[in-house]
């Protein structure tokens, strides 16, 4: 995929151990293309693998389960957790068949996750991630340049033809806010795909544009706003069942009852606001201090500084100004809902 890549002007960066897109020139233009008409993003990164075995063990392992999904539907967003309850990992989950599922990690996760769910099932696991490419292709008038496939959200198909490709894996889903489909096929065939789709008019995106366009819809970056020290409700990320058990479930429980100490919120600057907060930096009111920033982003869509990070459960007021300490100094921002577009 490199080569061809290079040929429409990838700037290459490191991310997770990949080397991977982060931008073709200015990720502004990429993330308006999504959010106006459709772009296209190599997700090679993010981990593939097969786990087969009984899904009542599969089931212990996650936050939604997988026995009450049917065949060729997706089961996600949910998550990985720890006996405390902290995140292992977010994921998305296929059911292929009864006892045949297939997971898409962070990048990061992905050695990690193998190792747990050997250590605690007796479930089998097969990494693909450097058998096949992924792909998405997202956008607002996505429609307009692909065929829409007949599927409904978070369904999928396999062994199948797209744009003249066949392909190993087609799904009705993404991570942007936008429509499209996500895509596992072989090198040769992501290449005739990237190569099909630039003709359509379809723009390329980099890994910049993914980190803005989630920052809009509030969704989690594992490592910054999220981690194993932190849990589905802290951050108010609801990827879970409250009505059986599975690891890390009593911990989720415990915390329903007693209530949590700290809570996940967006963060929105004044437009002309060019200052950015870093992840790790301080919210606060007054001289209190009563959060920390997680992730943070232009976003050329609102054309303001956006974020999130956690705050207080004493002081989780939507709508409130506070400020955030940036490296020249503080800025004003409100604390809002997601999404924040």
């Amino acid at each position: 995929m490199r080569r061809i890549e290079e040929q429409i002007g990838a700037d290459f960066g490191e991310f997770a151990g990949w080397e991977m897109p982060m931008s073709y020139g200015s990720y502004r233009v990429e993330h308006l293309a999504v959010r106006t008409s459709a772009a296209f993003f190599d997700l090679s990164h993010m981990g593939r693998l097969k786990v087969e075995g009984d899904p009542r063990e599969f089931d212990y392992l996650t936050t939604k389960g997988i026995s009450r999904f049917k065949e060729n539907e997706m089961t996600g967003p949910q998550a990985f957790l720890n006996d405390r309850g902290g995140f292992m990992d977010d994921f998305m989950g296929y059911r292929v068949s009864e006892r045949e599922f297939l997971i898409v990690t962070n990048a990061i996760n992905r050695e990690k996750i193998i190792s747990w769910i050997r250590r605690n099932s007796s479930l089998s696991v097969e990494d693909l991630t450097f058998k096949y490419v992924m792909l998405a292709i997202q956008g607002r008038e996505v429609w307009k340049f692909v065929p829409k496939p007949e599927l409904d959200p978070l369904r999928f198909v396999m062994n199948v033809n797209f744009l003249g490709v066949n392909v190993f894996l087609l799904s009705r889903s993404g991570w942007t806010g936008e429509d499209g489909v996500e895509i596992w096929a072989d090198p040769s065939s992501a290449e005739a795909l990237v190569k099909k789709l630039i003709e359509l008019g379809v723009k390329p995106a980099g890994l910049i544009t993914r980190d803005s366009l989630r920052q809009e819809m509030g969704f989690v970056l594992y490592g910054e706003d999220i981690d194993e020290n932190v849990t589905p409700i802290e951050a108010r990320y609801w990827i879970f069942d409250s009505d059986r058990d599975y690891i890390g479930s009593g911990a989720l429980k415990e915390q329903l009852r007693a209530g949590v100490r700290r809570l996940r919120v967006g963060l929105k600057a004044k437009k002309g606001e060019t200052k950015l907060p870093r992840h790790g930096q301080g919210l606060y009111v007054g001289d209190t201090k009563i959060g920390e920033v997680t992730s943070s982003t232009h976003s050329p869509y609102l054309n303001r500084v956006i974020g999130m990070g956690y705050v207080s459960s004493d002081h989780f007021f939507l709508g409130m100004s506070l400020e955030a300490e940036t490296r020249t100094g503080r800025i004003t921002v409100k604390l809002s809902d997601f999404p924040l577009i």
